[in-house]
């Protein structure tokens, strides 16, 4: 049963049995999925008695250090006893004997995460997605490195495509949302057992009170959090996130910056300071956290939209419409660029361009809030 000290359900608790479920539905097992199953009876002897099989292992590899093979069954051998860093250097050699072998770089990715390595774990990742879409381990292992960095949206992508690839059967869904969704609570269990001296137990009370929308009690977590590991910045950008949702804007801002000192290559961080600055009328200091977080993140559509309001609000029109144009071709479906250029070509005298974003922006409105009033059913005997 779930530690009822924990305050959590497996219900409440939704980024856990997200990962859970999303790993099921694809046919993955969170932590250390096998790559190939092995014969039966060797795995029997493997557990029987691992020490004397990597004893052995290792006097092969010290005899055939270039030996790949070797190498392998080494680095399985390791990984099958959770010994990750052990595995790392084999890896790396590997990588350099074989540079096009795809799962040589998907272990090394894996293993790389389970030491603590995110963001070296991710470019191997992404690779190996890449070239094999189908790939549902690495593509679960690529949704972990982005929750280790605190990129959601592009973690929950990762996990989206997972999910996608689900059987269409309701009775089998049914089933392994709720097989799973039980792991989810024994998983809790096992953290709640880890006691109050973990940050991670603060910090997943912290999301579970979050999702309840009580926001002290999550600040309160996340600070004691932020206590145990001052020196984390994924516990300061969430202690930020919740302030900020919370309308603690001086908080907020003091948090991400902490985060960006000790991770200056945070990207999210300085988008998320860049919206709170601008909540604060802050729009010069606003505009280069957005910069920042470009430069570091290309690919952060939102953040050319807050550059756009940044400079809007600077009155630096022309410099605004570049940045709101490149969002719209990023996000063309969203009604809110063409309403900021449709007052800015109206300040700079551009009364043709004025008017046709402000056509654009009732057209892609209209349908916005279309999509959202959903016909109710018939009602049928």
């Amino acid at each position: 049963m779930i530690n009822h000290n924990l305050c959590i359900s497996p219900q409440g608790c939704g980024f856990v049995l997200c990962l859970v479920v999303s790993a099921a539905l694809s046919g993955s097992v969170p932590a250390r999925a096998g790559r190939q199953q092995e014969p039966a009876s060797r795995d029997t002897h493997v557990r029987k008695d691992p020490a004397k099989q990597i004893v052995a292992a290792e006097a092969a590899a010290a005899a055939r250090p270039n030996d790949p093979k070797v190498l392998l069954q080494l680095v399985a051998l390791y990984d099958r006893t959770g010994e990750f860093k052990k595995s790392l250097p084999l890896l790396e050699r590997l990588v350099h004997l074989q540079p096009d072998n795809l799962e040589v770089h998907q272990r090394l990715g894996i293993d790389r995460f389970h030491t603590g390595h995110a963001l070296e774990a991710l470019e191997l990742l992404r690779t190996v997605v890449h070239a094999n879409p189908e790939n549902m381990e690495a593509t679960f292992y690529l949704g972990l490195c982005y929750l280790a960095l605190d990129r959601e949206d592009e973690a929950n992508r990762a996990f989206d495509r997972e999910a996608a690839k689900a059987p269409a059967d309701a009775d089998e869904l049914y089933f392994l949302v709720k097989g799973y969704s039980r792991l989810s609570s024994s998983m809790l269990s096992r953290l709640a057992d880890l006691g109050e001296d973990s940050y991670r137990v603060h910090q997943v009370r912290g999301e579970y009170y979050d999702l309840q929308n009580a926001p002290e009690q999550a600040i309160k977590e996340y600070e004691k959090a932020v206590e145990l590991r001052p020196d984390l910045p994924s516990l300061h950008y969430v202690l930020g996130t919740a302030c900020w949702k919370h309308s603690q804007l001086e908080k907020a801002v003091a948090e991400f910056r902490r985060t960006i000192e000790l991770a200056p290559n945070h990207f999210m961080a300085h988008y998320k300071l860049g919206m709170v600055l601008l909540e604060q009328n802050a729009p010069a200091e606003a505009a280069k956290e957005f910069q920042a977080a470009i430069a570091i993140e290309p690919g952060i559509v939102n953040g050319y939209l807050g550059l756009g309001k940044a400079l809007y609000q600077q009155g630096r029109y022309e410099a605004a419409v570049p940045q709101l144009r490149h969002y719209i071709e990023l996000a063309p479906e969203d009604a809110t660029p063409h309403y900021l250029l449709f007052q800015i070509y109206r300040r700079l005298n551009k009364d043709d361009n004025a008017q046709e974003q402000l056509n654009l922006f009732k057209q892609k409105d209209e349908k916005a809030r279309a999509g959202k009033l959903k016909p109710m059913p018939e009602n049928r005997p």
